[in-house]
């Protein structure tokens, strides 16, 4: 069992945590006030934190701050007796692992230090495997990062993944949205219970709600039987629901109560249904601007946002694309075949696309190519489709009394520095490719540190 530190200047909450935890098997330490606190943990031997917000002089959040310092990895539980959207926002994006609301239940208590606890067994046995997956750094099956902005997302479902919190995703369509949330799910303790998606654009209105939340027998023309809604099928699991800027204003009321109430009523039904369904959201469009058109509830929207996770486009995290075109290619070779390579020029074509269509278009891009691929052979750009081919960047034409240099680079108008840096991120991405995009390998044959390969490519 784990060792945890309770921290609260009020004497009579610490004497029922320290019996209650006791009791329940913990090895507990106590401590009234913020610098005591810090005392113990650099002392050593505390696993988990609960802390209360309201102390003086250092209040709760302070004493996370600190906490950080010393132990980054350890998990930190606020507990409140001020909830608000706000106070849920700043703690929970500041990386607190969860909070609890003072009047607490028992039960909630002992499921969240069961979740840390959890956090903490995934941490130890995961930290070596990350190491040696120090050239992508983070992949959970079809979900890679290699950019900077899409580890800030991994960072992101570590920390998010293990609690209950509703999340909203925002991104462009195409940028993996739904691969987010199910690799959120699979992050959570919910992770063997059931995953259940529904597009809420794609169902009609006088059908999405007895989806959602099922129907009894008669309750309207066609239900000939009683039938079982989507957070049932989930209970106990995660429903995502994508597009949900979708949802007419009289179901987001509906659901709103679900996610205060945990019950549900099937339509036409009278009785109250408990679920117990971690719910997440994504969305393409704007919701705070469909707040402020009034197409969408604003206390809907507050309660998904305490977790937002917004997802650039690929357009904005290049260093992504030559590593997720080699997981397409890989996925889509049969087993036991060759893996075939991608060219150099090919490599450039796809890196100068702006992919509208995001990562989608870029595994269809994918597809495409595998299927005109000769046997034996290596992706060429000729294989790529051809509206991407379309944007490959031509060389420009010297000018009379100039040497052409390639890649638009001439010699009146382009600087050494600039003309050596475009040649330089060349030969990386031609060793990349020779590599199948593995940077540990390409240090080696480059013979630079992988910390000097990294830095080379987030270069603009």
């Amino acid at each position: 069992m784990a060792s945890i530190l309770i921290v609260d200047d009020e004497p009579r909450i610490v004497l029922l945590l320290q019996s209650l935890l006791k009791a329940n098997g913990y090895t507990v330490q106590t401590a009234r006030d913020g610098a005591a606190a810090l005392d113990i943990i650099r002392a050593g031997g505390i696993d988990i934190t609960v802390t209360d917000l309201r102390m003086t002089p250092m209040d709760g959040m302070a004493l996370f701050r600190e906490v950080q310092k010393i132990s980054p990895d350890m998990p930190v539980i606020l507990l409140t007796a001020y909830a608000s959207v706000e106070t849920a926002i700043d703690a929970m994006k500041s990386g607190i692992f969860d909070y609890l609301t003072k009047p607490f239940k028992v039960a909630d208590m002992l499921a969240c230090l069961k979740r840390a606890e959890e956090k903490i067994a995934k941490h130890a046995s995961t930290a070596v495997r990350l190491g040696a997956d120090a050239p992508l750094r983070y992949q959970y099956e079809n979900f890679i990062a290699s950019s900077p902005l899409m580890q800030q997302v991994c960072e992101t479902i570590q920390k998010v993944g293990p609690t209950a919190a509703t999340v909203l995703i925002n991104g462009e369509s195409g940028t993996g949205k739904e691969v987010i949330a199910r690799t959120l799910h699979k992050a959570s303790p919910r992770a063997d219970k059931p995953w259940v998606a529904v597009n809420c654009a794609a169902l009609p209105e006088n059908l999405l709600e007895s989806e959602m939340f099922g129907h009894v027998k008669g309750a309207f023309t066609g239900a000939y039987a009683d039938k079982e809604g989507l957070f049932e099928t989930a209970n106990g699991g995660t429903l995502f629901l994508d597009e949900i800027s979708s949802m007419p204003l009289l179901l987001q009321g509906k659901l709103l109560r679900v996610l205060q109430e945990r019950e549900i009523r099937r339509v036409g039904g009278t009785r109250d249904i408990p679920v117990d369904v971690r719910v997440i959201a994504a969305s393409n469009a704007d919701l705070e601007q469909a707040v402020v058109k009034g197409t969408f509830r604003s206390d809907l929207y507050y309660r998904f946002a305490v977790i937002t996770i917004d997802i650039p486009p690929l357009r904005k995290r290049t260093e992504d694309i030559l590593p997720l075109a080699l997981h397409f290619v890989r996925t889509e070779m049969p087993e036991g075949e060759r893996m075939p390579a991608i060219t150099p020029e090919a490599s450039r074509v796809l890196a100068a696309y702006d992919w509208p269509g995001n990562v989608r278009e870029l595994e269809n891009a994918m597809r495409h190519a595998l299927t005109f691929l000769q046997d034996g052979g290596d992706i060429t750009p000729d294989l790529l489709p051809p509206k991407i081919l379309a944007h490959k960047p031509a060389a420009v034409e010297a000018a009379p009394g100039e040497v052409s240099l390639g890649a638009g680079l001439s010699s009146s108008n382009t600087s050494l520095k600039s003309f050596l840096k475009q040649k330089e991120r060349e030969y990386i991405e031609h060793i990349l490719s020779t590599t199948n995009g593995d940077k540990e390998k390409a240090a080696e044959t480059l013979k630079v540190n992988l910390s000097t390969l990294y830095r080379k490519l987030s270069d603009d």
